[in-house]
């Protein structure tokens, strides 16, 4: 009597639905039939703009479960041992192979790449449930299996569909005037000294070639200090700002940065030499953690981070400020901010260390796109508000406003640029997947210390 056994019937009943969920998925799966020798068949990665078939294909094997517990499972993962005969022949193949583990009773589908075996027990595979799911983001990384690593240039397309990118723009809202006038001084440095002789203590403003140039009045101001008031005059800053003479688009350069820089003040400090903004310290040797909005929730971050001597931990190494270089540019009859996230290291929160382009180069070699985007995100929301919230304020969504004292004029105002629609996605965590490098490059460095909690305080 002829017979199919259960056995039979749940491995042909397996591969059927591996080949529906990776066709759900968008790619093409070819069954072997009969003569397969251990290895079920094969997924071709299709492009999901284009449609087009990429040529790049990867070897599967089903093992197939009604029912019950697979080896050593959890809530968070299960083991496999792969069969010695198996591991010798998938090895040899030329292709990349990949099991795919399918229970009945609940539907489940997890992949794992035949070589992902333990160190020292190659058999052994552990799967992790959350990580290790059939779906959409599965098959950006199971594509990474098919590039061909002996030839330089060679890559499989992403498999996603397009996602946002956010520009590190800012669009920047100009006053309707802007006062120029005459100065008896040639230039700003020049001008400063009688300035603070007159006890004056705004410095938004540009001298250059005795032409003072700002968006704040100077008249009956210590301003008149520096410029001839019965010169200055109020014009459109379209006059000034949409000018294609380059010695116009030099002074509004520089008028926008030192502007940005006075209504930041509370909470940036520019560093001159390096040409960057970065948070101030609150005191010597204290840590600073600064509430904002990211893209989705409410956050924190440490701006200003203390790291003791790792030899000697009563002493303090640096300390780390996050901070910005800005870039104005000018674009159509538009202008923006440019944000670089970057850091500033000083001995103590206020003295520039002596080895701080070394302890910056250090530290950006580890950054990762998350933590730019991270930090970028930070800086638009804090120059997209009028009133700067108070780092101690509970509810970032409703900040107790500064003393009117201490609140600069907000002349320029700083909007967020719409994200730009990409027409396919960047498959991030199929790279950290793939790369041997992630776990390394991922690990936060710190700057040659230990950082301290946010709580330390020191004596000088």
């Amino acid at each position: 009597m002829k017979t199919v056994t259960d056995n039979q019937l749940n491995g042909e009943l397996g591969e059927t639905n591996v080949k529906a969920r990776v066709q759900q998925l968008g790619h093409v799966f070819e069954g072997r039939g009969r003569l397969e020798t251990g290895v079920d068949g094969t997924i071709e990665f299709r492009d999901p703009m284009t449609r087009a078939m990429t040529g790049k294909t990867v070897a599967v094997q089903v093992k197939t479960t009604a029912q019950g517990k697979y080896v050593a499972e959890t809530d968070a993962g299960f083991e496999y041992l792969l069969n010695p005969a198996d591991l010798t022949y998938w090895t040899s193949t030329n292709l990349p192979v990949i099991l795919i583990a399918h229970r009945f009773s609940d539907n489940s589908f997890y992949w794992k790449s035949v070589s992902d075996g333990l160190a020292g027990e190659e058999r052994r595979l552990i799967f992790v449930k959350a990580e290790d799911k059939l779906d959409e983001t599965a098959m950006d990384r199971i594509a990474q299996l098919a590039v061909e690593r002996g030839r330089l240039g060679s890559f499989v397309p992403p498999m996603r569909t397009g996602e946002p990118a956010h520009l590190n723009l800012m669009r920047v809202g100009l006053p309707d005037e802007i006062f120029i006038g005459e100065s008896p001084f040639a230039s700003g440095r020049n001008a400063v000294p009688a300035l603070i002789q007159a006890e004056g203590q705004h410095f938004d403003w540009v001298i250059r070639g005795r032409r003072f140039v700002s968006f704040r009045d100077p008249r009956g101001t210590p301003l008149e200090a520096i410029v001839d008031a019965d010169t200055v005059e109020a014009v459109d800053t379209e006059l000034l700002a949409l000018n294609d003479d380059p010695e116009d688009e030099v002074v509004m350069i520089e008028l926008l940065r030192r502007t940005m820089q006075e209504q930041v003040s509370p909470d940036l400090a520019y560093d001159r030499g390096a040409k960057v903004f970065h948070f101030r310290a609150r005191e010597r040797f204290a840590t600073r953690e600064y509430r904002y909005r990211s893209l989705r929730e409410a956050t924190s971050a440490m701006v200003v981070q203390v790291y003791m001597n790792k030899k000697r931990p009563d002493q303090v190494h640096s300390v780390r400020h996050l901070g910005f270089s800005p870039r104005f540019e000018r674009i159509g009859d538009e202008w923006f901010l440019s944000i670089s996230p970057t850091y500033v290291f000083t001995e103590d929160g206020f003295r520039p260390h002596r080895f701080a382009s070394d302890l910056v180069a250090g530290k950006k070699r580890f950054d990762r796109n998350a933590s730019v985007r991270g930090q970028f995100f930070l800086f638009r929301f804090l120059l997209s508000n009028d009133t700067l919230p108070d780092d101690g304020v509970a509810d970032m969504f409703a900040p107790a406003p500064l003393p009117v004292a201490v609140r600069p004029h907000q002349f320029i105002r700083f909007e967020p640029v719409e994200p730009v629609t990409m027409d396919v996605a960047v498959p991030e965590d199929a790279w950290v997947k793939v790369d041997p490098n992630a776990k390394v490059m991922r690990a936060e460095p710190e700057p040659d210390g230990r950082p301290v909690q946010q709580s330390l305080r020191m004596s000088a």
